[in-house]
Parts: C-alpha cells; structure tokens; sequence
C-alpha cells in the first residue's frame, strides 16, 4: 500500500519548533481507502484525478499543503494517463472554493465540471503556446 508504514505528521508549535505527532487511525485507514480507490478505479481518469483531489483534501492528513498536495495527486493521476496538468489559476480561486464547498454538501458535479473546465483551458494554453 502506498502509505503503509506512515505513522505520524509533522506539526509545528507556536514557537517555531517542529514536532510529531501521531497520524490518527482514520486518517490513515481513510488515506489507504483512497490509495486503494485511486489504483482500482475504472472511471475516466479526469473523474479519478478529480475525485481523489476532492477525497484527499476532505481526509486533510496533512497540518498544512492539503490543497496542494490533492492538487499535485490530481495532476500526477492526469499525467499517468497522458493528460496535462489541470491548472488552476489563482483568478479561479473563488469558484474553486465553492465548488469544492457543494461537493462537501454532496453534489460533485460542479466540481468535476470545473477540473474539467481547468484541464481544457490548461490543454488551450499548451496548444496556443506551442503555435509559431
């Protein structure tokens, strides 16, 4: 398994001085449950690459970098399977948030829509910029 082994998390306190902490038993469970989903999944790799940024950042294992490291596991699940990165500009920033926000409320849809949307106009500026 992908994580096996990981037991705790780096915290740092309000002095500056970095710590460890233990993993809770969920985080980790709910972590290798993802792992497991992401390596089995059969639906299109945007709906995978999407899902497992939205479930990673949902798990929030991390004290600080969650929404950057779901974003780079999105991305690396898209590159895997010949896809660009989907970028999301800082611009986009609000509209990530919300969908991010109705896909806590159990509505996904907008959110794939908008890794979707992110990943065309990502595949746009690498076609317009390789143009001569």
């Amino acid at each position: 398994m992908l994580l096996s082994g990981v037991n705790y998390t780096n915290a740092i306190t309000e002095t500056g001085e970095i710590i460890h902490k233990p993993a809770t038993p969920e985080v980790i469970d709910e972590m290798e449950i993802l792992c497991k989903e992401i390596q089995d999944s059969r639906l299109h790799p945007l709906i995978t690459a999407a899902k497992a940024h939205y479930n990673m950042v949902r798990i929030h294992p991390f004290d600080d970098g969650n929404g950057r490291g779901a974003r780079i596991l999105m991305n690396l699940i898209l590159i895997k399977n010949a896809y660009p990165p989907a970028i999301i500009r800082m611009t986009e920033r609000r509209l990530y948030l919300n969908t991010l926000s109705q896909a806590d409320k159990g509505d996904l849809k907008p959110f794939y829509s908008f890794i979707a949307n992110s990943l065309i106009k990502t595949q746009e500026l690498i076609l317009e910029n390789l143009k001569v």
